[in-house]
């Protein structure tokens, strides 16, 4: 292998900038940044391009505080063919042109072409977005650039949101992404890219066709995608493929039918440390808390048995387009040693170069060469080599090829402690984040044919509560008695996780050091049942597409959503465009208090949602008169449909808190700060939940509120509108400066004026951190 072919990726290597636009999608658990040209770089931002949560929300930008849930890092797609002639006559053996992670010069091989109205990337919503207010406060952003209330442009019409952008690449194919996401619950677990790829001719920005009448031999799409499952590096996850049956007891190496689902998934491993880790964040294995109980994958939809098929939306039988023995390549690497960027000034040769990259495609990591690899030879090392008892060759693609799939890696898991890797920091090639490769193809496409190529991003994971409760069991010696798992006898405990789990074979019976107790296989099985969310939400897409995405949809989320703080009680009210509220049966209305995010503050518990009531659906206000003092409070509606579907929680959730309101005082004279003085050493630091607070009481209604150091450097401002308390809070969190910091410890003065009388009073405090 010529060393130009693979340039193997560092944190050092220098970067092109490529200007990339995006649109987020966050309207259910699985949240995603779309760019417009298809490439997911962790160069660009945040180190994510999708993420996934259950029972939490937060912002795109919180990435590093994203928990519990699955991040799909980074990702690339590549586009191989044989015996191809470009613009200057010269035929290529093979040629593959696309994108990687990294932010290259990618407009020389992969770029984004305008639509009509000159947008790059497109977002279009079914409903207009909720506009949410908390106490006069809008929380939705607006519309940006690029952005439409437009259903009919949505494939089936029921999805939440499609992003759309019209990406060429210089093969001579142009290819158009969109992305879809439904906010109903059992739909919002997963995000659907689907592509289609039509052999234009055209290799480059202008319109003028450069290859008129080119037929593509050979075609193979690739997509890579890296697994950072845990939200952090040095995971030890490690990725695996498997199809399933619909009852998902039997998980099988290759697909069988049509109803089958064909998963390409990442699982959390146990580590070498001194108690049993499955479901432990790495870093982590002295909590309690089990933040690395989480699934994540990449389900393949569809992909057609030839361009000849009826592909275009909507396709009248979709068993009869979809080829259930695609993808043709499944490969599993580590993530250093094998991404793809196409480094052209230094390619040796690139006509040989193109031959292996293509059989990259082909084959994956391990059918590449026939010799064993040389020790210097990254991408083939020895560990990995050894690997090769454990791939599968197939011939049985509709298209006429083989198929080249590793056996599911967690049954590597099995064979793993008999080469001497009994945990997963044993494995030589495994470090970092895993990352997995699959192709389909081979496929012919004549000029003008299209290629469509469908998967999902799915998430499953038991929720952050079970997360936080199920921990405290464990580490108390009682998880057997935990919910659902008090009802089972030890036996059966250990067949069930056994099904989940084909590494616990290994585990348990060998006696491993520390050999898992009963209480740590409850545990597991708990953590396991995670793989089971994973599978159901992929089928559930499966079946979304099968029915052309004419799922029952969910009704429209209210237009508005206002809620107001008052001394008696705090108020939510609601509105419609016209038209929308004609299918809604009922609202449902939901409550967490002390934060939206599930924690526990000592014995404190916060964000824990509750379905509080619902009411009719021709209600259009309710009062909340079951309020503490001093709490805050969150709150989300639902919309049920005739039907019985549900919109979802987060388009409507209040990010920001409502608190009862104190009767305002006449003047500012008995004005306080509490506490005073702030020691945020004696609550344990920053906690979530608001766990520290800095309020200021009897207020008059109208106040402007200036903090300053003792030296006079500006801290915060905060507007206070009604009631006699307000508190130090903005955006999403308490104690933020006006440079997004924490204070630090010393003196401060408040400066509070009176905006009707002109009043003006200070008061000095004292934090302690």
């Amino acid at each position: 292998m010529k060393k130009g072919i693979v340039v193997f990726l560092s944190f050092f290597l220098a970067t092109f900038v490529y200007a990339q636009l995006f649109k987020t999608i966050d309207v259910g658990k699985m949240q995603a940044r779309v760019y417009d040209h298809g490439c997911y770089s962790e160069d660009v931002r945040d180190h994510a391009m999708c993420i996934y949560f259950r029972g939490s929300y937060v912002l795109m930008e919180e990435i590093s505080q994203m928990w519990p849930g699955g991040i799909l890092k980074n990702s690339g797609m590549f586009f191989g063919v044989r015996n191809w002639k470009d613009t200057t006559g010269y035929v290529w053996d093979a040629y593959v042109t696309g994108h990687a992670c990294r932010k290259r010069a990618l407009d020389i091989y992969q770029f984004s072409v305008p639509d009509e109205e000159g947008y790059y990337i497109r977002r279009y919503f079914r409903y207009p977005p909720t506009q949410v207010i908390v106490d006069g406060k809008t929380l939705t952003p607006p519309l940006m650039f690029g952005d439409e209330v437009a259903p009919e442009k949505i494939l089936g019409g029921t999805a939440d949101v499609m992003v759309e952008s019209h990406v060429r690449l210089n093969v001579g194919v142009d290819a158009i992404q969109r992305v879809l996401a439904w906010s109903q619950p059992g739909h919002d677990d997963y995000i659907i890219w689907d592509w289609t790829f039509v052999n234009t001719g055209n290799v480059d920005k202008d319109p003028e066709i450069e290859l008129p009448g080119q037929k593509l031999e050979g075609v193979y799409i690739t997509r890579i995608t890296e697994a950072m499952i845990n939200g952090t590096g040095n995971n030890k996850v490690m990725a695996t493929w498997a199809g399933t049956t619909e009852n998902h007891d039997t998980r099988l190496s290759y697909p069988q039918d049509d109803d089958s689902l064909r998963i390409d998934y990442v699982t959390p491993l146990r580590a070498r440390v001194s108690k049993d880790s499955y479901g432990l964040k790495p870093g982590s294995v002295n909590g309690t808390v089990l933040d690395g109980a989480r699934f994540g994958g990449t389900a393949v939809l569809f992909a057609p048995k030839n361009t000849k098929v009826r592909q275009n939306h909507p396709i009248p039988n979709i068993a009869l387009s979809n080829d259930p023995a695609q993808p043709s390549m499944h490969s599993s690497l580590i993530t250093e040693s094998s991404w793809i960027i196409w480094d052209f000034p230094v390619l040796e040769n690139p006509p040989e170069d193109y031959v292996e990259a293509y059989e990259l495609m082909v084959k994956g990591g391990f059918g590449i060469s026939d010799n064993p690899p040389t020790p210097n030879d990254l991408l083939f090392r020895e560990e990995v080599y050894a690997m090769d008892s454990l791939y599968d060759v197939y011939d049985s693609t509709a298209s006429g090829g083989k198929t080249y799939y590793e056996q599911p890696l967690d049954r590597w898991g099995e064979l793993d402690p008999l080469r001497g890797y009994p945990y997963a920091e044993d494995i030589t090639y495994l470090r970092f984040d895993q990352q997995c490769h699959l192709s389909i193809g081979p496929y012919d496409m004549d000029y003008g044919d299209t290629l469509r190529f469908v998967y999902a991003y799915v998430g499953g994971a038991i929720s952050r509560k079970t997360s936080y409760l199920l921990g405290e069991a464990w580490a108390a010696g009682v998880a057997t008695s935990y919910d659902w798992l008090a009802n089972l006898d030890s036996a059966t405990m250990v067949e069930e996780l056994k099904k989940r789990d084909p590494i616990f074979n290994v585990y348990y019976p060998t006696g491993l050091s520390p050999k898992p107790t009963l209480n740590d296989i409850a545990k597991d099985l708990m953590v396991a049942t995670g793989k089971d969310s994973l599978f159901n939400n992929g089928m559930n897409a499966q079946r979304n597409f099968n029915m052309n995405y004419e799922i029952p949809a969910s009704p429209a989320p209210p237009s508005r959503f206002e809620v107001t703080s008052r001394s008696d009680m705090i108020k939510l009210e609601w509105s419609y465009e016209p038209g929308f509220d004609s299918d809604i049966a009922k609202f449902r209305i939901y409550r967490a208090l002390g934060d939206y995010v599930y924690s526990k503050v000592g014995d404190k518990i916060v964000g824990d949602w509750q379905l509080i009531d619902s009411v009719s659906g021709s209600e259009r206000l309710y009062e909340d008169k079951n309020i503490t003092p001093g709490v805050d409070y969150f709150y989300s509606i639902t919309a049920v449909g005739n039907n019985g579907a549900e919109s979802g929680i987060f388009l409507t959730m209040t990010l920001a808190p409502a608190r009862l309101k104190s009767i305002a005082a006449s003047n500012l004279d008995s004005v306080r700060v509490v506490p005073n003085p702030l020691n945020i050493k004696a609550i344990g630091g920053y906690t979530e939940g608001g766990g520290y607070k800095i309020g200021f009481a009897n207020l008059t209604d109208n106040c402007t509120i200036t903090i300053l150091t003792e030296s006079g450097k500006l801290v915060r401002t905060i507007e206070h509108k009604g009631g006699g308390m307000e508190f130090w809070y903005v955006g999403n969190e308490y104690l933020i400066t006006k440079a997004d910091q924490r204070p630090v410890s010393g003196i401060y003065i408040a400066y509070i004026r009176d905006n009707e009388t002109g009043q003006t009073v200070s008061r000095k405090f004292l934090i302690i951190r």
